[in-house]
C-alpha cells in the first residue's frame, strides 16, 4: 500500500506542503516507529520536545516553566496510569483506551495534567494513530529518554467514546484496602501496585498547587509557582532514588505522598508499608535492574486493553525505511517517483554508497541530504545515540517500466526490498485540502486487463473536536469520483471533493477498488505541537 505524508513537523498550525509516500509496513507503524525514533535534528517528530530537557513542561517556556517545577514525562506516566486504573480485567473492560479523556471533572483526576497532555497529542491523532496510542507512546518516551530503559512499544489501541462508569483511581486519602482492591481489578497484586508505584514516582513530584491536603501552601514561591514537592532529588532522571531515599530516610523520603503534613494524605506510606516494606527492600535490593522491573510493569500497563482489542506485533527501528516515496505527475506532465530512503546507523555514518536497484533492474546511487537526525535508541550495544541520514531520489518512470519493487542495498546492512504499484494512486500535487473542502485527484490506468478504474472511489477520514473530551473523533466520508483529463498515455485522471469540518490533525485519503485498499494519502500531517 502506498500512502502519504508531509514527513516534517513544524511547531506551529500552518498547513503543510503535501508530499506522498509508500509507508511500509503500514500507515499506523510508519508513523509511530517515526514518533519513537526521530528524535531530534532532521525531520525529528516534534513529539519528544514536550519531554526533552527531562525537567521540561509542556505548557510553559522560558523561566515560567523553570520556576512552575512541573514535568511533562512525569505527568505523561499520570495520565496513562489513571486511564489504566480503573480497567476490570475479568470484566474486559477498561484500561488504555483513551477514556481519561471524558473523566477529567472527577475527583480522583484533578489537575490540568490530563487536558494539557491532550491538548499537545491532539494534532497526532488521525485515522491510524489514535489517542489511546499516542497516550501509551508518551509513557514509553518518557521512560526511554529520562534515563530509563525501553518499554516494548505495540500499536492497536482503540479509543473510547465515552467515560468509563468505574471509578475508583487511587487518590491520597484512600485506604490501603481500597488502593489494593483495585489493584487487584486491572490484574495487579500487592507485590506489583508496590512496585508500579514506585517505578511511577521515580519523577516528578506533588503540587500544592493541584493538591493542597498533601503539600502546604508555603511550598509556593515565585521560584516554585505551582508548590511542587519532589518525589525524590532527581525528580527529572527515571532512576530508583525514590525507593533508595525512602529506605535510607533520606533526601525527599519518598515524596510528599510518604511525609505529608496529613496523614491521612501519605497513601504512598500505607501502600508501602501494607507488606513490612517487604516489596520496597526487594526493590533497594535490585540495583539497576529495578529498570528492568519498571519495564516489565509499565509494559503490564499499558497493554491491559478492552478484552475486544488486539494489540499488533512491537515496533522495531527501522534500519532502512523509505520516507515520502510517491508517483507524481509533473507540472510539464511526466510521471515521476520520488523520496527518500532514512538509513539508521548505530555509530558513525557510513561513507559507503547506498544503491536503489528496482525489480526491472534499473540502478541508482543516492547521494545523502547534509543535515542527520538524532535518535534516543543505541543499537547493537553502541554507547551512543543511533545518527539518521536521509538519501533522496526523483526517477521518470520511463526508466522504471514494469518495477515492481526496489531494494536498498549498503555495506552493512540487510539488503530490503519494498513493493511499489502504479494501477491506481492519489496524485498529490493534484489533491489539497483548502476552505473546508478536500479536493482529490486519481490518476489510474486504463492498459491493465486485470484492474477496472471505473471501479475505483474515495473514502475522506477527518479527525475532528468531539465534546467532553480532547480525543478527537473520527468522521469518514465517501466520495464519488468523476473521469477528467488527463496528460498521460494509458492513464486516466478522476476528480471528486467534499467538504469536511475542521480538522485536528491529518485528513487521510483512501482510495479503494471494492473493498480493497489501493493508495493512502495523508493531508497536513504532522501539524503536531506547539
Amino acid at each position: 500500500m502506498r500512502a502519504s505524508y508531509s514527513f516534517v513537523v513544524f511547531l506551529g498550525a500552518a498547513p503543510m506542503p503535501i508530499a506522498a509516500m509508500f509507508y511500509y509496513p503500514n500507515v499506523a507503524v510508519s508513523t509511530l516507529e517515526h514518533i519513537l525514533v526521530d528524535n531530534w535534528g532532521a525531520y525529528a517528530s516534534n513529539f519528544s520536545s514536550a519531554i526533552t530537557p527531562c525537567d521540561n513542561y509542556v505548557t510553559e517556556v522560558g523561566q515560567p516553566a523553570i520556576n512552575s517545577r512541573r514535568t511533562t514525562s512525569a505527568q505523561w506516566l499520570r495520565v496513562a496510569f489513571h486511564d489504566f486504573a480503573n480497567a476490570d480485567v475479568a470484566a474486559g473492560t477498561g484500561g488504555l483506551d483513551a477514556s481519561i479523556g471524558f473523566e477529567t471533572a472527577r475527583a480522583e483526576n484533578s489537575g490540568t495534567a490530563f487536558n494539557d497532555s491532550f491538548t499537545f497529542w491532539k494534532p497526532f491523532v488521525s485515522e491510524f494513530v489514535p489517542m489511546a496510542d499516542l497516550l501509551a507512546i508518551g509513557t514509553v518516551m518518557s521512560v526511554h529518554l529520562c534515563g530509563g530503559k525501553y518499554i516494548p512499544y505495540k500499536p492497536g489501541r482503540v479509543d473510547a467514546t465515552t467515560a468509563d462508569p468505574k471509578t475508583g483511581v487511587p487518590e491520597p486519602g484512600t485506604s490501603v484496602e481500597e488502593t489494593l482492591a483495585q489493584f487487584e481489578k486491572t490484574g495487579f497484586n500487592q507485590h506489583d501496585a508496590i512496585a508500579l508505584t514506585a517505578c511511577g514516582h521515580t519523577i516528578g513530584s506533588v503540587h500544592a498547587g493541584g493538591f493542597p491536603e498533601v503539600v502546604e501552601q508555603s511550598a509556593i514561591t515565585p521560584n516554585n509557582t505551582n508548590g511542587a514537592s519532589n518525589f525524590d532529588d532527581t525528580r527529572a532522571v527515571f532512576d530508583p532514588a525514590v525507593v533508595h531515599e525512602y529506605i535510607d530516610n533520606m533526601g525527599a523520603r519518598g515524596g510528599a505522598l510518604v511525609t505529608s503534613f496529613n496523614e491521612s494524605s501519605r497513601s504512598d506510606l500505607r501502600l508501602y508499608e501494607s507488606d513490612g516494606n517487604k516489596t520496597m527492600l526487594e526493590l533497594y535490593a535490585q540495583g539497576n535492574e529495578f529498570q528492568d522491573t519498571c519495564v516489565d510493569l509499565l509494559s503490564r500497563m499499558l497493554n491491559t486493553v478492552p478484552s475486544g482489542v488486539k494489540l499488533q506485533p512491537e515496533i522495531a527501528p527501522s534500519l532502512i525505511k523509505p520516507i515520502n516515496v510517491t508517483w507524481d505527475v509533473t507540472s510539464d506532465g511526466q510521471l515521476t517517483l520520488s523520496g527518500k530512503i532514512r538509513m539508521l546507523y548505530a555509530g558513525e555514518v557510513s561513507k559507503d554508497p547506498v544503491s536503489i536497484t528496482f525489480s526491472n533492474s534499473h540502478t541508482e546511487i543516492m547521494a545523502p541530504e547534509d543535515n542527520l537526525g538524532t535518535s534516543a535508541f543505541k543499537l547493537n550495544d553502541s554507547q551512543t545515540n543511533a545518527t539518521t541520514q536521509y538519501l533522496p531520489f526523483s526517477i521518470p518512470s520511463a526508466k522504471l517500466s514494469g518495477a515492481s519493487s526496489f531494494a536498498i542495498a549498503a555495506k552493512g546492512f540487510e539488503i530490503q526490498s519494498f513493493p511499489i504499484q502504479d494501477k491506481a494512486f492519489i496524485i498529490p500535487s493534484l489533491t489539497r485540502f483548502a476552505d473546508g473542502t478536500v479536493s482529490i485527484t486519481v490518476a489510474a490506468r486504463t492498459d491493465r486487463d486485470d484492474f477496472d478504474p471505473s471501479q475505483i472511489f474515495v473514502k475522506v477520514s477527518t479527525p475532528v473536536a468531539q465534546p467532553l473530551t480532547l480525543a478527537p473523533k473520527v468522521v469518514r466520508t465517501d466520495v464519488q469520483l468523476g473521469k477528467g483529463e488527463s496528460p498521460l498515455e494509458d492513464i486516466d485522471y478522476w476528480s471528486g471533493s467534499v467538504s469536511i469540518e475542521s480538522p485536528t490533525g491529518a485528513v487521510s485519503v483512501t482510495l479503494l477498488s471494492g473493498e480493497d485498499v489501493i493508495d493512502t494519502l495523508l493531508l497536513d500531517a504532522g501539524v503536531a505541537g506547539w
